[in-house]
């Protein structure tokens, strides 16, 4: 008899919840790696016993349920899961079913966005050991774009407000987990570094002659902030969360240039990092895919966002020497009116996503 619980076997299958406090069956599995943390935080009493060894029963607390996962290599149908798990905003694609998909994404800097919850299914071939998890958001990913033009990865730091189990007598989970006939993608079309452009200027107007050529290696483009679980004495004898509050937000970006006239000396990416005064830029990432979306239209996605620097290290690529600048997004109220932009292009519909809320 073979030894159930295979680690090839397991599963991440994610759904977008229509409303917070409200789990739903998943609709899309990810070619993730990684495993949900499932901490209960059991106490123990600290009182007085007659025994050098514990005595009374330990107590649960307020749980702390997180998920850090992996993409090896980000599809484009996979990056709204991360866009609307971080920023939220009930943001639902243009597009006729079965042709190209249009995502944007224009988070809201001076009011408060809705926030997305997402279910999370996890489990193997253990079908009495499936978790449930409900209310995710994204406390935090990280983009990187490789050294040698590879696919873009992406690293998620996950925050849910709720769990259940298919082996639990006490939380048992709602509906049939897991969600069968879910399978990733075998054959997704992925974001490529290859596929990339960078493009920085003063002004957004003029981003489409900023490119920057034969410089760029490799970056990394961090999104993170602070949130806060709200927990109300409502009488449903529960531990969930009842809300969040995102306190902040940062979104930092990290490149690895060679060193040219566009990256070192006066007028120069370097030079506006060593001023005076913060100079403002503004960034654009640019991929387009060589695989078409639907007929003529290709797979794409665009970032821009107006930033700032901060750090410049000396590093190396090879036998080069190179500079790694490191600047932050901010909050432009006037050219770009916002703090950050983003339009993909793919075939992910939103009933295989998720419907959003309100």
């Amino acid at each position: 008899m073979p030894i159930q619980g295979l680690v090839r076997l397991r599963k991440h299958q994610f759904a977008r919840q229509q409303a917070f406090g409200s789990v739903v069956a998943a609709t899309r599995a990810y070619p993730f790696k990684g495993v949900p943390g499932v901490e209960l935080t059991w106490t123990d009493l600290d009182i007085d016993t007659g025994s050098l060894d514990p005595t009374a029963a330990p107590y649960r607390g307020a749980p702390a349920l997180s998920a850090s996962l992996e993409a090896p290599a980000l599809a484009y149908n996979d990056v709204p899961l991360l866009l609307s798990g971080f920023f939220g905003g009930a943001v639902e694609p243009t597009g006729a079913p079965a042709e190209d998909q249009t995502w944007v994404y224009e988070p809201a800097s001076t009011t408060i966005d809705v926030i997305d919850p997402f279910t999370y299914e996890f489990g193997d071939d253990v079908l009495t050991d499936w978790y449930q998890l409900g209310d995710g958001i994204l406390e935090g990913f990280d983009l990187a774009g490789p050294e040698g033009l590879g696919p873009i990865t992406a690293s998620q730091t996950w925050k849910f407000g709720s769990v259940a189990s298919t082996g639990s007598t006490d939380s048992p989970v709602t509906g049939n987990v897991p969600t069968a006939g879910l399978s990733v993608d075998t054959n997704p079309t992925l974001v490529y570094l290859k596929d990339m452009g960078i493009y920085i200027a003063d002004a957004v107007a003029e981003l489409g002659n900023g490119q920057i050529l034969d410089a760029l290696h490799s970056f990394s483009l961090k999104f993170s902030g602070d949130i806060d679980e709200k927990r109300w004495g409502n009488g449903d004898q529960s531990f969930d969360v009842d809300a969040y509050a995102r306190a902040s937000r940062v979104i930092e970006l990290e490149c690895t240039f060679s060193k040219t006239s566009d990256t070192v000396g006066t007028t120069s990416e370097s030079d506006a990092w060593m001023s005076d005064k913060a100079v403002d830029r503004y960034v654009q990432l640019a991929f387009e895919s060589t695989e078409m979306a639907h007929d003529s239209t290709p797979y794409s996605w665009i970032i821009t966002f107006p930033m700032r620097y901060y750090t410049r290290t000396e590093g190396e690529v090879g036998g080069n020497t190179a500079v790694v600048l490191t600047g932050r997004a901010w909050y432009d109220p006037t050219d770009l009116k916002g703090v950050f932009t983003s339009t993909v292009v793919n075939t992910l519909e939103v009933d295989d996503f998720g419907l959003a809320g309100s």
